[in-house]
């Protein structure tokens, strides 16, 4: 296996200039070439999910202390191995020589065991000299081996709009939130004061856009979720006036994104088809 060149590569920048070769009377490049070896730098991200919203889980969240990047060649053979501080982001390989390499990610815990039920893989391209070559490998759910729990916060938006102001105005609202493969019973909170049921079985009133905190929900299973959201008018029994189930994302620890869940507003209906 051949060893990772150091990261450190010599003076080759004095003054905060670039010195070429032999224009000052002396050899700055002693191998007789001034190129760069290629830098090929393998990124690692966890749960990257942008469809769901989600960007990503942090190394604390996964309990990922060090991430073992490892490179083969086309014939399965290792030739290169490094560990990196998870925080890092990447390892970087200099010099590789030329051709396409597997890279092998795996997230490792304190112990340096693997959190992952085996390798992420990414195909990279060996960069040439002076130059630089970026491959992200994401580790998404469900490859993790561990049953993580997380907190999902939201707000909520009626056509854009905060309750009253929505077209039609929303007085109440019900909540639905599968995850875990099952709805949940817990319920919402907002600045730790209990709030509503996410069964769907409790109305409410409507919670404006303006609330100084989100809705939340700790302790929940992570991975995909869905939310369905229900609005209702004031009227007497109530309406239901907006409607929509919302794919997301529960992601590991308590600091995750706030979701924004954007009811559409319900399509416009002709007063004169409506009256025939």
């Amino acid at each position: 296996m051949r060893a990772v060149a150091p990261l450190a590569l010599g003076a080759l920048v004095a003054g905060g200039l670039a010195v070429s070769c032999g224009d000052d009377g002396t050899n700055p490049c002693p191998t007789g070439s001034c190129d760069l070896p290629g830098s090929t730098i393998v990124k690692w991200r966890f749960n990257h999910f942008p469809m769901l919203g989600f960007d990503s889980d942090a190394c604390s969240d996964l309990g990922v202390v060090m991430v073992r990047v490892e490179l083969f060649d086309g014939a399965g053979t290792p030739t290169d191995m490094v560990e990196k501080v998870c925080s890092e982001g990447q390892a970087t390989f200099l010099g590789l020589p030329a051709g396409t390499y597997a890279a092998k990610v795996t997230p490792l815990d304190a112990d340096g065991g693997s959190l992952v039920t085996a390798p992420a893989s990414a195909m990279v391209m060996a960069a040439v000299n002076n130059t630089t070559l970026d491959t992200t490998v994401d580790i998404n759910h469900p490859a993790w081996s561990k049953a993580y729990t997380g907190q999902l916060l939201w707000r909520l938006k009626w056509g854009g709009q905060s309750c009253a102001m929505a077209t039609p105005p929303v007085v109440s609202q019900t909540l639905t939130l599968t995850a875990g493969g099952v709805v949940r019973t817990e319920s919402a909170s907002i600045d730790n004061t209990v709030y509503q049921k996410l069964d769907g079985t409790e109305t409410k009133p409507c919670v404006p856009l303006t609330s100084q905190f989100p809705m939340n929900v700790m302790g929940l299973p992570w991975g995909p979720a869905t939310m369905l959201v229900v609005g209702y008018d004031g009227s007497t029994p109530p309406v239901e006036v907006f409607r929509k189930s919302f794919d997301t994302f529960v992601g590991a620890g308590v600091f995750n994104p706030t979701f924004s869940y954007d009811v559409p507003a319900p399509p416009m209906i002709d007063a004169g088809i409506d009256a025939m």
